[in-house]
C-alpha cells in the first residue's frame, strides 16, 4: 500500500517544546537509557529489521507496542538528547520501526508462519502465537486497541522510515480492529466490572484505525460509530432519558442508547470495588484518542470530553499532596503507578482545561522526576524488579508505565497552553469537607490533615491518611476493620443496618453487618472529626456455635517503599514508638521470609509512625508490627501495623464476643502528644455509648433503633 492509502500524509508536525514537555522528554529519555543498557530490545530473526521490547511476549503486543510508542514520541523531539539517551536519534528510530514490523509480522493478520518467541521474560503460555486474539471474545480482542492505536501514532511520527510495505501491514492490522468492532454497539455495565475502560479503549482503537484508513468504505458511519464508543466511555442512568440536544445527530439520549457505565454518584466500579484508576482511564485512553486526531489534524469531536470533567472532579478531591488517589475500596493492583497518574492529571491540564489539574500534575511530576532520577530511569526499582511478582507474573507491565509518560508528553506538544494553576490554599478551600457517594457505598472526609473514608459496600474497611497519601498509609483492602475467619463458613458480608449523619467539617456512621454466612455480628461505629482525628470502635459476636479460626483488626498498611527516593540508598525508612520503645524498621524486598521482622508492641496502648501518624487504641487481640520483606502478591514495598491480631484457633459459643477494638486515628502527630492521650474511655448506659474526644462527644447505639452524633465545637 502506497503512502498516500493511508492517512499518514496528514499527520501534522508537532509544535515544539515547552517548559513541561520538556521535563516529560527528560524521564523518558532516561528509560530510553536505560532499557538499552538492560538490554530490553532484541531482534526477532524470523524477517528482516525486526525486533521486540521485553521478550516480545506479553499480553496483546503490549511490550513491544508501549515503548515503541515512548521511543517515537521523545526522537520527534528537536530537543532530543542522543548524549542522554546513550543511542543516536537515527538508531533509536531505526529500533522503532523494527518494533513496528515485529508487531505487523506477528498480528493475526500476518504471515501464518510469523508467531512471536516460544518463550518470553514471563510465564504465560503464549509461546508461538499471535497476538490480535481472534476467536477469545470481546474483552480480550478489543482490548489490542492499547496496542494498535500506539502503533498508529507512531508510524506516524515515524513515516519517513517506512516502506510500502511497512504501512501496507499496518493498514491491514487497522482494518481488522475496523472489521471486527466497526459496526458494533457499545457495551453497558456499572457494578463489579464497569465498561468504562473498555468502551474507552474501543473508541481509542477505531479512533487510530479510521485516522489511518480515510479511505475506508463507509468512513463517515464508521467514525460515528467510534465517537459512540468514546461518549459511551462515560455515561450515566441520567444520560439515558436526557433529551438535551447533543450535535447535529440527536440528543444525549440518542447517543448513549441505554448504555450506562458510571454509578449515579459519579463513583466507578471495577473488580468489585469502587476504582478510581479505572475511573481516570477514561481520561487517558480518550486523551490518547485526541491526540491521534490531532497528529492527524483533526477535529477533536465534543463526544471525546463528555463527562470527562465530572469524573475528574471526583477524582481530583481524592488526591493527596503528591496527587494519587485515594483508594476508598482498597487496591487490588499494584499501589502506586506514578507515570499514569501524571498522564491523568496532563490530560486534564491540557485537553480538560482544569486549573485545579495543573496544581496536581505539577505535584505528581515533581515525584515522578525525583523517582525518575533517583532509579535510573526505571518504572519499577531494581531491588523490587529482581526480587517481587505481581499478578501479572514479573514487572512487564509496572515497566511499561512508560507509555503514559509518552501520553502526557503529547498532550503538552499538541494542545494549546494549559491554564494557570490553582494556588494550594484555594484548591483544599474547594475540596474540604465531607463528600459521600451512597451508590459506591463511600464517604470522604477531607480536611487539613488529609483524607480519611469509610466504605460499607464491596469492601469494608476505613482508611485514615496523612496529607503524605500513599507515601506513608498503604491502600490495601480491609484496612483497620476486622478480617475474621470461622471454621467450615466462607468469607460472606450482609448488610442489616446502615445510618450515616454528616456536615460540612465532620462525618459518622453505624453501622451493622453479618459476616461468615451469617455466623459472626460485626456492630461499627465510625466517626471523622474536624480535626481530623478519626475515631472506630468494632465489635465481633457469635450469631451461632463456631470454631474461629483467625481474627485480624486494626490492620493499616504502613508504606515503606523507595520507589519515592526519600534515602539515598532508594530504600525505605520508618521509625516506629510504642510505649518505652522506639525502632527503625528498614524497608526492601528479598526473597526470603527469614528477613521478615515481627516486632510485638503489647502491652503499649499506642504506637506512632514516624511522628507522622499516631494511634490510641485499645483491642482484645495483640499489637504487632511486622516489617515485611517477601511479597507473595507484589502491590508495594510495605509494613503491617496490626493493631488486634488473634490467630489461636477457639470455639465461640453463640452471644458470645469474638474481638472487641476501639481505636483513635491521630494524622500528622508527634509521638509525645500520642503517648500523652488519655485511654480510649467508652461510656455504655441502656445500650448507649459515649466517647469524648478533644472536646466533641459521639454518640452511638446498635439498639433496636440504630444512631450516630457527633456534638460539639471542639
Amino acid at each position: 500500500m502506497s503512502c498516500e492509502a493511508t492517512g499518514l500524509t496528514n499527520a501534522v508536525a508537532l509544535p515544539g517544546e515547552n517548559a513541561v514537555s520538556a521535563r516529560y522528554l527528560n524521564v523518558i529519555t532516561r528509560w530510553i537509557r536505560y532499557a538499552i543498557k538492560a538490554n530490553l530490545y532484541a531482534p526477532w530473526p524470523v524477517r528482516p529489521d525486526c525486533g521486540h521490547f521485553l521478550g516480545g511476549l506479553h499480553w496483546y503486543g503490549n511490550e513491544t507496542a508501549l515503548p515503541l510508542f515512548a521511543i517515537a514520541a521523545a526522537t520527534a523531539s528537536p530537543d532530543f538528547d542522543e548524549r542522554h539517551a546513550g543511542r543516536s536519534r537515527d538508531e533509536l528510530r531505526a529500533m522503532a520501526r523494527c518494533a513496528l514490523r515485529y508487531l505487523c509480522f506477528t498480528h493475526d493478520t500476518g504471515p501464518e508462519d510469523c508467531l512471536r518467541p516460544a518463550t518470553g521474560w514471563n510465564d504465560r503460555p503464549a509461546g508461538n502465537t499471535k497476538w490480535g486474539e481472534r476467536g477469545k471474545g470481546f474483552f480480550p480482542e478489543s482490548q489490542c486497541a492499547t496496542t494498535i492505536a500506539p502503533m498508529v501514532l507512531s508510524a506516524a511520527l515515524l513515516n519517513d522510515l517506512l516502506d510500502d510495505e511497512d504501512r501496507a501491514m499496518l493498514a491491514t492490522v487497522a482494518a481488522d480492529y475496523i472489521a471486527r468492532f466497526g459496526t458494533m454497539a457499545p457495551k453497558s455495565g456499572v457494578y463489579v466490572d464497569s465498561q468504562i475502560e473498555e468502551n474507552a479503549w474501543t473508541g481509542l482503537g477505531l479512533t487510530g484505525s479510521l485516522m489511518l484508513l480515510p479511505n475506508q468504505p463507509d468512513w463517515d458511519a464508521l467514525w460515528e460509530n467510534a465517537k459512540r464508543w468514546t461518549f459511551c466511555s462515560c455515561v450515566t442512568a441520567d444520560d439515558i432519558v436526557d433529551p438535551t440536544p447533543f450535535d447535529d445527530a440527536g440528543s444525549v439520549a440518542d447517543w448513549t442508547r441505554f448504555c450506562c457505565t458510571v454509578l449515579p454518584d459519579g463513583t466507578v466500579e471495577n473488580h468489585g470495588i469502587v476504582h478510581p484508576f479505572y475511573a481516570a482511564a477514561a481520561i487517558s485512553l480518550t486523551g490518547l484518542a485526541e491526540s491521534l486526531v490531532r497528529v492527524f489534524g483533526a477535529a477533536v469531536p465534543p463526544h471525546f470530553h463528555w463527562r470527562r470533567p465530572e469524573i475528574y472532579a471526583i477524582l481530583k478531591a481524592w488526591c493527596d499532596d503528591f496527587g494519587i488517589a485515594h483508594t476508598v475500596q482498597g487496591m487490588d493492583w499494584p499501589y502506586v503507578f506514578l507515570t499514569t497518574t501524571c498522564a491523568g492529571h496532563a490530560l486534564a491540564a491540557t485537553y480538560l482545561r482544569d486549573p485545579d489539574a495543573g496544581l496536581l500534575h505539577e505535584r505528581a511530576l515533581r515525584q515522578l522526576e525525583r523517582s525518575s532520577e533517583a532509579h535510573g530511569g526505571r518504572c519499577v526499582p531494581e531491588e523490587v524488579a529482581r526480587f517481587c511478582h505481581d499478578q501479572q507474573d514479573c514487572m512487564i507491565m509496572r515497566e511499561l508505565g512508560v507509555w503514559a509518560a509518552a501520553n502526557a508528553y503529547l498532550a503538552f506538544r499538541l494542545a494549546e497552553p494549559a491554564c494557570a494553576p490553582t494556588e494550594p490554599g484555594v484548591f483544599l478551600e474547594s475540596v474540604r469537607g465531607v463528600h459521600v457517594y451512597p451508590h459506591g457505598g463511600t464517604v470522604l472526609h477531607v480536611h487539613d490533615k488529609g483524607r480519611t473514608s469509610l466504605s460499607w459496600r464491596n469492601e469494608t474497611m476505613v482508611l485514615p491518611a496523612t496529607r503524605e497519601g500513599i507515601r506513608l498509609v498503604g491502600c490495601a483492602r480491609g484496612t483497620l476493620l476486622a478480617r475474621v475467619a470461622v471454621r467450615g463458613k466462607d468469607a460472606s458480608r450482609k448488610q442489616v443496618a446502615f445510618r450515616l449523619r454528616e456536615d460540612t467539617d465532620r462525618v459518622c456512621a453505624l453501622l451493622i453487618e453479618d459476616l461468615a454466612q451469617c455466623t459472626v455480628r460485626r456492630h461499627v461505629f465510625f466517626a471523622s472529626l474536624p480535626t481530623g482525628k478519626c475515631f472506630v470502635h468494632e465489635r465481633l459476636t457469635a450469631l451461632a456455635d463456631i470454631t474461629v479460626e483467625h481474627v485480624r483488626q486494626g490492620y493499616v498498611s504502613i508504606m515503606n517503599d523507595g520507589l519515592f527516593a526519600e534515602h539515598p540508598d532508594l530504600r525505605g525508612r520508618r521509625r516506629l514508638y510504642w510505649q518505652g520503645n522506639q525502632a527503625e524498621f528498614e524497608g526492601y524486598a528479598s526473597d526470603s521470609p527469614d528477613h521478615d521482622v515481627t516486632q510485638p508492641l503489647a502491652p503499649s496502648p499506642w504506637v506512632n509512625v514516624d511522628d507522622k501518624l499516631g494511634f490510641v487504641f485499645e483491642t482484645t487481640g495483640a499489637a504487632v508490627y511486622i516489617n515485611r520483606h517477601r511479597f507473595v502478591v507484589w502491590h508495594a514495598i510495605e509494613d503491617d501495623l496490626i493493631l488486634g491480631l488473634d490467630d489461636t484457633p477457639r470455639d465461640v459459643p453463640a452471644g458470645a464476643e469474638i474481638a472487641a477494638m476501639a481505636v483513635l486515628c491521630c494524622p500528622e502527630q508527634h509521638h509525645d502528644d500520642t503517648a500523652a492521650h488519655p485511654p480510649i474511655r467508652i461510656d455504655e448506659t441502656d445500650g448507649l455509648c459515649t466517647t469524648r474526644i478533644d472536646g466533641f462527644t459521639c454518640t452511638w447505639s446498635f439498639g433496636p433503633r440504630p444512631a450516630a452524633a457527633i456534638e460539639g465545637d471542639g
